[in-house]
């Protein structure tokens, strides 16, 4: 007997996987490095590197599973009718641990999942002992050697469906970092943006109390740049029209290049069903970030600061609106 599982680990949920040493012992050691791999090394205890020497190895083994996320029960060729010396049926004896682990994560009501190793088949109700005989209500899974890989890995996803791989976390983490900067970023610009407004608030109408510009005032006056005048407006905006400088209107982009960074870096991890969007998002950063820098040349001076920020606006928006629909989605 042995099992399978991450060592208790505060705010992880743990995969189980109890198997026998003399059936199964090779696959156990192999399975639980490969869904290491995939959920996290953490998340995955064996009683061989688990258990410090010592301790009370049923113990150790009644605490880690019955604080157990998910149960995988290797089948193997003798896991079934292996036994003692005596010649007893081993799932028989009241003292084997293989029975208890099986018997104790059906009883908690614990995801498990039966896998046939090389071809053996799935035990019927009538060969189980009575209190394993409700591992037969479950979908049994096959691996081998010569599969392993794509064995392991439809295992990993099945599993996954009840405990999110480590790479689904990763990108977890990478949506609620971005979402959040984003959000932020534009949050506490346009706040400042309205608070400077608000204090000018005297400066928007003219003395005959009619609006002191039109949108064609304003496009005129963006476009008209002097020449001899080192990109000074012909026609300065008024001084509410500044709302902000330019290096609080350029903080939308210190979050906005990053996150498209780790966006490209990310992508490949996305489901290819939804990962346009992802990859869109990214460019949509890095795009936008390149046009806003472009735009100094050709905006005069005075208003810089305000086609930053709309820019940086309109470009987090969309980069929230497209990662919103990519939803984050482990490929």
């Amino acid at each position: 007997m042995a099992t399978s599982v991450s060592p208790p680990h505060a705010g992880s949920q743990r995969i189980f996987i109890s198997y026998r040493r003399g059936d199964t012992q090779w696959v156990a050691g192999r399975l639980g490095d490969s869904l290491g791999t995939y959920f996290g090394d953490k998340r995955v205890f064996r009683d061989v590197e688990g258990i410090a020497g010592g301790a009370d190895f049923g113990e150790v083994i009644r605490h880690t599973l019955g604080s157990a996320d998910a149960v995988v029960v290797l089948i193997g060729p003798d896991w079934l009718n292996a036994s003692d010396d005596e010649g007893r049926r081993r799932l028989e004896d009241a003292d084997d641990w293989v029975s208890h682990e099986v018997s104790a994560a059906l009883e908690a009501g614990v995801p498990v999942y039966p896998v046939l190793v090389e071809g053996t088949p799935m035990p019927r109700a009538d060969e189980l002992p009575a209190s394993l005989r409700a591992l037969t209500r479950f979908n049994a899974i096959s691996i081998s050697d010569s599969r392993w890989r794509e064995d392991v890995t439809r295992l990993a996803k099945i599993i996954a469906l009840d405990i999110p791989s480590a790479t689904e976390r990763q990108l977890h983490q990478v949506n609620l970092a971005v979402s959040l900067s984003l959000v932020l970023a534009v949050a506490l610009t346009v706040l400042t943006v309205i608070g400077n407004l608000f204090d000018a608030s005297s400066s928007l109408t003219g003395q005959d109390g009619a609006p002191a510009w039109s949108l064609k005032q304003l496009f005129e006056s963006v476009s008209a740049v002097g020449a001899l005048n080192e990109g000074r407006c012909l026609n300065p905006p008024a001084g509410w029209f500044v709302p902000l400088s330019k290096a609080w209107s350029g903080v939308i982009f210190l979050v906005v290049v990053p996150a498209s960074a780790l966006m490209f870096v990310f992508a490949r991890h996305v489901d290819p069903a939804r990962r346009g969007y992802f990859l869109g998002a990214a460019w949509t950063g890095a795009i936008g970030a390149f046009t806003a820098f472009m735009l100094f040349k050709p905006v005069c001076e005075e208003y810089e600061s305000a086609v930053l920020f709309t820019v940086g606006v309109l470009v987090a928006t969309l980069m929230l609106a497209l990662m919103s629909l990519s939803g984050f989605r482990e490929r």
